[in-house]
């Protein structure tokens, strides 16, 4: 397994002077700390992920284990904009998202995207990309909750109440 992840940026990718110091110093418990490094207009970003595992490379996630990854990833989402590194600003998908081994935080790597996709469409995407990696029920469950992302203009608060009545369902019905 691979404890380190290298990403080319162009010096314009790394919006403001701010942006990447809250990149290189850590401080946004949102996105993996980067090391950067810059040689003429190419920067080089050198990401340490040890003690985290990429969901993309994740398979069978029970459906208990995927709803708390999408609790978690809104949870790394909203971290981020508290640093003003907003979700449209970068690529939010199973190979940019790394969940450490008890599934208590959901970290991303800092990848630009040009695409200028919402937060909430850029969501749905993930959850439907995630359900490649996970059981028939969790399939189900995240099914659930793409739906309820798609049709209703619900707040953080409201869609993780709704995480969390799942995951209770799941605990009780004994849903692998």
């Amino acid at each position: 397994m691979y404890d380190r992840v290298i990403v080319k940026f162009k010096e314009e990718d790394l919006m403001y002077r701010g942006e990447m110091d809250v990149l290189t110093e850590g401080v946004c418990e949102g996105i993996l700390p980067i090391s950067i490094v810059k040689k003429d207009k190419e920067v080089t970003g050198f990401y340490i992920t040890t003690g985290y595992r990429r969901l993309a490379c994740m398979h069978d996630v029970s459906a208990h284990q995927a709803l708390t990854v999408m609790e978690k990833t809104i949870e790394a989402m909203e971290e981020c904009r508290r640093y003003l590194i907003f979700p449209e600003e970068f690529i939010i998908s199973p190979d940019t998202a790394y969940i450490d081994g008890n599934f208590e935080k959901v970290k991303f790597t800092y990848v630009p995207d040009k695409s200028s996709a919402g937060a909430r469409k850029k969501l749905i995407r993930f959850t439907q990309d995630f359900k490649m990696h996970t059981t028939v029920n969790g399939k189900l469950y995240l099914e659930m909750l793409c739906q309820l992302l798609s049709a209703e203009n619900l707040n953080v608060l409201m869609i993780n109440n709704f995480i969390n009545r799942l995951k209770r369902e799941v605990i009780m019905c004994r849903i692998v």
